[in-house]
């Protein structure tokens, strides 16, 4: 029992948790990134080291969240059109975390990170709705038959993994085929009905997305928003690791969650997510 008072009275402060949790998701995103323009990171990184080790009690500035503001915005303006998209959502909740060690107010906090996730959600929502690809089932429908969806599940199936070797085997011999000879391939389905069946889950997706959406604008303390958030966050990961992104959304709904179960259930994503990001397995 002990144990479980000790783990109720850690996830009580939920935003110092919260913020714990997003400085090691920094941290580990940070190393795995640094390669990539060290020229420009290593004085920053050395000096931020400096400063931290001798003057971190004297200066009242956040010098490390600066410090993961710059190392992201290097990446950011040196590769804008590749970096991922939740990229850009850290680095807007970095400069919430700034914001906030200066203003010292929760509730101010707390509501830049519900409009943030608000817009990420919204946006995301918006983008496949206007997309006819998406909504006719087509990416779906190509990503599954090519085995980039769901394919630790698919697995499982022996001649389903053999008919997405085939088809990646084909439309790279496509690929590097002269286009004047008109070659042609034809795409097998994994499984039967598969068309219609990729429609009807870019369907529910879109609907899922805007209820999370519109929950999180109008109710973002309510249980049942937190239970479609998390919903949404696990589907995301069943149909394709997006460790990453899925740890940010889970430290996002363990800064507007209310409720200890809930906030336990959102810290067991966010480590597991953190774990596959510093592992490099999946999208991170």
């Amino acid at each position: 029992m002990k144990y479980l008072r000790a783990i109720e009275s850690r996830i009580t402060n939920h935003i110092e948790l919260a913020i714990q949790l997003l400085l090691m998701a920094l941290t580990a995103y940070v190393f795995i990134t640094a390669k990539a323009f060290y020229l420009l990171k290593s004085p920053v990184i050395f000096l931020s080291l400096i400063t931290w080790l001798l003057f971190r009690n004297k200066i009242k500035h956040p010098i490390v969240w600066f410090t993961f503001f710059v190392l992201l915005s290097f990446d950011l303006f040196r590769s804008y059109l590749w970096v991922a998209n939740h990229h850009f959502m850290l680095m807007l909740i970095v400069l919430s975390i700034i914001s906030y060690k200066y203003h010292k107010r929760e509730a101010i906090l707390v509501k830049n990170i519900q409009v943030l996730l608000v817009v990420v959600v919204l946006t995301s929502t918006l983008q496949k709705l206007f997309s006819h690809q998406f909504m006719s089932g087509e990416f779906y429908y190509d990503m599954m038959n090519r085995g980039a969806l769901f394919r630790n599940f698919v697995n499982f199936f022996p001649d389903s993994v053999e008919i997405i070797d085939h088809n990646v085997e084909n439309l790279s011999s496509l690929k590097s085929s002269d286009p004047n000879d008109l070659d042609h391939i034809i795409i097998k389905d994994i499984f039967p009905n598969l068309a219609p069946i990729c429609q009807i889950f870019a369907y529910i997706t879109v609907t899922l997305e805007f209820t999370v959406a519109m929950a999180i604008l109008t109710k973002p303390k309510h249980i049942l928003t937190h239970l479609f958030l998390i919903t949404l966050i696990l589907g995301i990961l069943c149909t394709r690791l997006e460790t990453g992104f899925m740890n940010l959304l889970a430290i996002c709904g363990l800064f507007l969650c209310h409720n200890l179960k809930m906030r336990l259930l959102y810290i067991i994503i966010a480590l597991g997510c953190l774990t596959l990001v510093i592992t490099k397995y999946g999208y991170h």
